[in-house]
């Protein structure tokens, strides 16, 4: 039976030579800006790394320990091979793990063990004519520079073609720029925009123009565009209104590059203008926590805003669209809106793949239960993925 884990804990061994560390022997916790931390980078090329991985070891021999810290300092002494040893995640424990150190009394050290390459731990390399021994930096502060790291430093690698950006004077926002930061990049509530706002201000970070206590009435500004009727909160004489509301946030109206989305929850059925390339925020333009998802009550909603006069394209999800068309709702035979794809010939299914187009949409006929509240060419398909506002 396959072992479940490794034989041997992966502290029982060095992270650069490999060898096995035993209680007796000295060893040291890796620890990130230390010594032979920059001595180890400096001397391989590499830095160390998957310390935060449990298959890796995370000491360090005393042996590699003073040969690192003696090269860095002036060469006295260098590492008997030019690659450390390569640590990968072993794919099993049986032939992929290291050596079984039981062996370690019948042999004269540690050093005389046998280590195979494994591809979870790659052998040595020795130095030869082409891996030569690298010389160190000059002086401390060369040393620091080249390597990247330093004492109490937290990150491992560098880019080097990374060019900090200059510093420039502070920009102080005006109002309206605050407005944008925080109603549509952070859509806060208007106590957390208050909120948010009076501490800019109390760290002198605003304009002077700018007013912490605006979003406590931010509702107002809008409010006076809505009203509500027949249990339905909706942009009031809309046919005048809609525009003073596209005005009042500093957009066009031009009802082709808007679509109008309606969908419903549990709680609640609502109304969306949204720009065909959301280069602008959606506007909600009615709102009902009492109305259902259902053929009379997108009716109603139809006439009260008016669609016939704007005639923005449709979308929402599979069951408003049935609304909308007219069309019967759950297992039924014609549910295409598009074309007489009848599901019920199963043989046909995965045999005939063209079907007669719709030519038009009258009740009582083809499923068709009730009157179309828009045409099938206003229609938008919805995405798999559509979710509610």
């Amino acid at each position: 039976m396959a072992t479940r884990g490794c034989r041997n804990s992966s502290d029982s061994f060095c992270y650069v030579c490999g060898f096995y560390v035993g209680p007796k022997h000295v060893s040291h916790k890796i620890v990130k800006g230390a010594k032979y931390w920059i001595a180890y980078r400096l001397y391989f090329g590499m830095s160390m790394g998957d310390q935060d991985k449990p298959w890796v070891p995370h000491v360090i021999c005393g042996s590699c320990w003073s040969n690192l810290d003696a090269w860095l300092r002036s060469a006295r002494k260098s590492m008997p091979f030019a690659v450390p040893r390569v640590w990968r995640e072993p794919k099993n424990h049986d032939d992929d793990c290291m050596i079984d150190i039981s062996k370690y009394r019948k042999v004269k050290g540690r050093k005389f063990l046998p280590y195979p390459s494994l591809p979870s731990s790659i052998a040595l390399v020795p130095h030869d004519d082409t891996l030569l021994v690298p010389r160190p930096p000059e002086n401390v502060e060369d040393k620091m520079e080249v390597s990247g790291v330093s004492e109490g430093c937290e990150d491992e690698e560098t880019d080097e073609t990374f060019e900090p950006r200059l510093r420039t004077r502070p920009h102080f926002p005006n109002q309206r720029e605050l407005d944008d930061l925080i109603l549509r990049n952070l859509g806060l509530t208007k106590s957390r925009a208050e909120l948010l706002a009076s501490r800019l201000d109390e760290w002198n970070l605003l304009g002077e123009d700018c007013k912490s206590t605006v979003y406590r009435k931010s509702h107002e500004e809008s409010g006076v565009f809505f009203n509500i009727s027949d249990d339905l909160c909706l942009c009031k004489d809309i046919n005048i209104n809609i525009n003073g509301l596209f005005s009042a946030t500093g957009i066009d109206h031009n009802y082709e590059e808007w679509r109008l989305f309606i969908d419903s929850s549990t709680n609640s059925l609502k109304a969306v203008l949204l720009h065909n390339g959301n280069q602008y925020p959606s506007l909600p333009i009615a709102y009902s926590v009492h109305m259902k998802e259902e053929y009379d009550n997108v009716k109603k909603l139809f006439e009260k805003v008016n669609y016939n006069e704007f005639k923005w394209d449709i979308c929402g999800d599979f069951k408003m669209l049935a609304f909308l068309l007219g069309l019967q709702g759950g297992f039924t035979k014609y549910s295409c809106f598009l074309c007489l794809w009848d599901t019920r010939v199963d043989h046909e299914h995965y045999q005939k793949v063209e079907w007669p187009p719709r030519d038009d949409l009258q009740p009582d006929k083809w499923n068709v239960i009730r009157q179309p509240l828009v045409k099938p060419g206003k229609v938008l398909l919805p995405l798999l993925h559509i979710n509610s506002l």
